[in-house]
C-alpha cells in the first residue's frame, strides 16, 4: 500500500499505541492523521506533531468515542478522504464493564462503519484498510478481566464477518486484527483494582515481560502495508514476533 497522501482516521492517538500508531504514521511523511483524544495529551502532541510534520498534515480533535456525535465530527475530519481506519481506543476496568464494552466495541464497531461508508469504492470512496486494535484477549480467555476478553472476542467476530462478505471485493475495504500480548503501555500499570486477581496478571507479567511498543508498531505497520491481508488476525508476540493466525471462515 502506498501510503502517500493517504488520509488516516485513528482513535486514542494521544497515548500508549495510539500515539506511536500516529509518529510512525507521521514520521513516514506520506499521509494525513486525525485523532480522537483525551484533551491534555493530546494537545501536547497536536502542537509537537503540527510543529514537526506540518500545520496541514495532522489534527486532534477532542472527542469521547462513546458518543456517537462526537466520535461522527472526528471522523468527518479537514482532510475528507479516510485511506485508513484505526479503532484503538480502549480501555480495560472490571467495574465500569458496561463503559468498557461502549469504548472497546461499540466505538470501533461504529467507527469502522464510519470509514467504511468513506472508503468504499462501489459509492465513490478509494477504497482503504480498517484495522481494529484488538489483544491477546481477543484470542484467549482470561480470568482476570472476562469483560475485557468479550470486548476484544467481539471485535474478532465483527472484523472477519464483514471480510468475508460477498460485497467486499466491490468495497475495496480490507478488514484485519492486531492482537499483541500485553504491551509497555499505561494500560498494564494497574493503581486500582480495575481486574480481578490483580496480583495473578502483576505476576504473569513479570515472568513473561511485556512487549516493547516499537514491536507491536512494526506489527501494525505490517497490517497496513500489505495488500492482501483481508481477514487477518496478526498475533504478535515477545516469542514468535508477527505472525498471521490460521483462521477459517466457518459458518453453517
Amino acid at each position: 500500500m502506498d501510503l502517500r497522501g493517504k488520509g488516516v482516521f485513528l482513535t486514542g492517538g494521544a497515548n500508549g499505541l495510539g500515539r506511536a500508531f500516529t509518529e510512525k504514521l507521521l514520521y513516514r511523511k506520506r499521509g494525513f492523521s486525525s485523532a480522537t483524544s483525551p484533551p491534555r495529551p493530546a494537545k501536547q502532541l497536536n502542537a509537537n506533531c503540527r510543529q514537526k510534520y506540518g500545520v496541514d498534515n495532522v489534527i486532534f480533535v477532542k472527542a469521547d468515542v462513546t458518543v456517537e456525535e462526537e466520535l461522527d465530527r472526528a471522523a468527518v475530519s479537514k482532510f475528507g478522504a479516510v485511506d485508513i481506519c484505526v479503532n484503538n481506543a480502549g480501555i480495560m476496568d472490571e467495574r465500569i464493564w458496561d463503559k468498557m464494552l461502549a469504548v472497546n466495541t461499540v466505538s470501533h464497531i461504529r467507527g469502522s462503519l464510519l470509514a467504511l461508508e468513506h472508503m468504499r469504492k462501489d459509492r465513490g470512496g478509494r477504497g482503504g484498510v480498517i484495522i481494529n486494535i484488538v489483544s491477546f484477549a481477543g484470542l484467549f480467555p482470561f480470568f482476570y478481566c472476562p469483560a475485557y476478553c468479550a470486548s476484544k472476542h467481539a471485535m474478532i467476530g465483527f472484523t472477519r464477518s464483514w471480510a468475508i462478505s460477498p460485497e467486499q471485493p466491490d468495497h475495496g475495504v480490507r478488514w484485519c486484527c492486531l492482537c499483541p500480548q500485553a504491551a509497555d503501555t499505561e494500560l498494564m500499570v494497574f493503581r486500582e483494582d480495575r481486574i480481578y486477581m490483580k496480583d495473578a496478571i502483576i505476576q504473569r507479567n513479570e515472568e513473561k515481560g511485556l512487549l516493547p511498543i516499537t514491536q507491536v508498531v512494526e506489527a501494525f505497520m505490517k497490517l497496513v502495508l500489505d495488500p492482501d491481508n483481508n481477514g487477518a488476525i496478526l498475533e504478535v508476540t515477545r516469542e514468535n514476533g508477527a505472525r498471521y493466525r490460521k483462521t477459517t471462515n466457518g459458518g453453517p
